[in-house]
């Protein structure tokens, strides 16, 4: 028995600042099961989250005119429960993450990265999500 159609179609929201890594991003996610919305940049990604349900963030760190973990501040300030995160970078991960708020559940990919390494993070973070003990 695979998990394949285990999960429901989730709802994603991607943010990167530069259109063509988007766009891979986009048509990766959508050919494997997910429902993908994309904003160019933290602004539009906060606008975005104010509009419409979403059940995963995933975001680039390295972005203007606010990074990556400051969407994510402005995010958890509008919305004080934020769907999990997960954070792409070109740069390693630093030993200790900014805080981003109490409740903000994420992974962090550093690129290159393959798609099923995408995939896997996503649904870890949905499952942490979804499962008693990240209550919290």
């Amino acid at each position: 028995m695979t998990d394949a159609g285990a999960h429901r179609e989730l709802h994603l929201l991607v943010v990167d600042d530069e259109a063509q890594i988007l766009e891979l991003l986009e048509l990766t996610l959508s050919l494997q099961g997910f429902y993908v919305s994309t904003a160019a940049g933290g602004p539009q990604a906060l606008e975005m989250l104010q509009t419409c349900a979403v059940d995963v963030i995933v975001m680039d760190v390295l972005m203007a005119p606010w990074d990556g973990f400051e969407t994510v501040r402005r995010m958890h300030r509008a919305q004080p429960v934020l769907p999990p995160v997960v954070f792409l970078s070109g740069l390693n991960r630093p030993d200790t993450l900014p805080d981003l708020g109490p409740s903000v559940q994420l992974e962090y990919l550093v690129k290159p990265f393959r798609p099923s390494e995408l995939v896997a993070a996503i649904r870890r973070v949905w499952d942490g999500r979804s499962s008693p003990s990240s209550s919290n």
